[in-house]
């Protein structure tokens, strides 16, 4: 049998509440017989102290209790003060004859458990009860004890009236238990009702959730922690919800990316084998042009997806970087001149400058950077490659002039696919892998990058790197 949360809580609260209920009538059972003994106890106890008083005069009269010990006719008569009206004293006017005779019977019973023990506990007169523990009143005179009164407190109730009397306590007891017991059950459904009713929303949420519905919400109404698992669960349906629309645009920007290449190759194909284009050396060169642009994507995605799982391989060496970068902007110097921009180092004055690094995949990195920029400064512009050291860091600076980036842009240009202008051109724009692709590189080398302004009127790219192994 499946039992759901709710009715777990509730079997917990009814289990919890009834051993409680139970627990709490045994303890005033147990109290009221053990308070009502004591009560009819001390009710007998203070007939002894008549018979006290008795024994006293009898040793200030007699220095001693030996001729008590001899006469033990002497002793019943001392211990008849107590009988002779107790009964009569404590028993109602109407009780029954046979009420009588059980109150009688009961204060007999307490007298005859009466004995009289000398200073030293010895036994003088009376019986002791074996298994029984006995109260001693003591005998003082002249500030010295001088024996002791023992006595065994009644055990039962034996008057009818009392037993009565414990009975409708006990019953009274008993409804006022159930009563509780009651209302507690009526409590414990509706709170349990109201903790599993969010547990059964968030079920059947997770459910939709798991189906593949990511607009699923659960509306918080406390601040517990059922209502923080809500939040979570609003939160993973909202990430949820964002990866599979970006999945879903992912798709469709590469889709896209290419299409332009593949549909340009079948127009020209088709066109050289329908004879309106003649197969010479510029429609190849075209037809190559586009496939190489589809094979850098390709080469682009496949890099991309290896640095997300982790298995894009690094061999981290010590390398120069200052003469990293120098190689790099050389290389580059012709496609800035061609662009008419000035492309210029600033290199520190202490060189060498080493850091423990992949050298392939940096200049991967400062690749990509540097075409960048040279791909979106406005002809005439200035690129700057700067390299700093601070606090056993490496900083590289890739600075260009106008245009820059809009604020509420920078953070997304590390974003794959994304690009600042909406042309699918790759000759201006390219596919927005690039600054992807170098976010992971120098993730991988412990370190960060992101976009700030650049002096120069456009957008500088800040690289801080670790010099030493991490």
């Amino acid at each position: 049998m499946r039992i759901n949360v709710g009715g777990k809580l509730w079997l917990a609260f009814f289990c919890t509440l009834t051993l409680t209920v139970l627990t709490m009538y045994l303890l005033l059972h147990n109290s009221l017989k053990r308070g009502f003994l004591d009560y009819t106890s001390v009710q007998a106890i203070q007939r002894l102290d008549v018979m006290q008083g008795a024994l006293l005069n009898i040793y200030r009269s007699e220095g001693s209790f030996s001729e008590l010990v001899q006469d033990p006719k002497r002793w019943l008569d001392v211990k008849s003060i107590i009988f002779s009206d107790s009964h009569r004293s404590v028993s109602p006017p109407n009780e029954s004859q046979q009420q009588v005779q059980l109150t009688q019977n009961y204060y007999r019973e307490f007298v005859t458990s009466i004995s009289l023990f000398d200073a030293d506990k010895n036994l003088l007169m009376g019986i002791i009860k074996p298994e029984k523990t006995i109260s001693w009143i003591p005998l003082v005179d002249n500030n010295a004890v001088v024996a002791f009164i023992g006595f065994v407190k009644p055990e039962v109730v034996e008057r009818e009236s009392d037993r009565r009397f414990m009975a409708q306590q006990l019953t009274f007891f008993g409804i006022i238990s159930l009563v509780v017991l009651f209302i507690s059950i009526g409590v414990a459904t509706i709170l349990t009702r109201r903790i599993s009713r969010p547990i059964i929303a968030l079920s059947k949420h997770t459910e939709a959730l798991a189906s593949g519905d990511y607009q699923q919400r659960i509306k918080i109404n406390s601040h517990d922690e059922i209502a923080q698992l809500g939040d979570n669960f609003n939160k993973l349906a909202q990430t949820l919800e964002a990866n599979e629309q970006s999945r879903a645009n992912w798709i469709a920007d590469i889709s896209h990316e290419m299409r332009t290449p593949v549909a340009v190759l079948k127009a020209q194909i088709e066109a050289m084998q329908d004879g309106i284009r003649p197969l010479d050396k510029n429609g190849l060169s075209l037809l190559a042009q586009k496939v190489e642009g589809l094979n850098t994507l390709v080469d682009d995605l496949f890099e991309l997806t290896l640095s997300d799982i982790g298995a894009l391989s690094y061999h981290k060496q010590r390398l120069s970087i200052d003469e990293l970068i120098q190689s790099c902007v050389e290389q580059f110097q012709t496609q800035a001149q061609e662009s008419n921009l000035s492309l210029v180092t600033q290199l520190p004055k202490t060189l060498p400058i080493n850091l423990h690094g992949d050298g392939k995949r940096l200049e991967q990195l400062l690749t990509n950077l540097i075409e960048n920029a040279i791909r979106y400064t406005d002809s005439g512009g200035r690129i700057e490659v700067e390299l700093i050291t601070r606090f056993e860091q490496v900083i590289i600076l890739v600075r260009d002039s106008a245009p820059s980036v809009d604020i509420s842009q920078r953070e997304k240009i590390f974003e794959r696919l994304h690009r600042l202008e909406n042309s699918r051109n790759r000759a201006t724009g390219g596919a927005g892998l690039g600054l992807a692709i170098c976010k992971n590189i120098v993730a991988a080398h412990q370190g960060t990058i992101c976009a700030e302004d650049s002096p120069l009127g456009g957008i500088c790219i800040r690289v801080t790197l670790p010099q030493k192994a991490q």
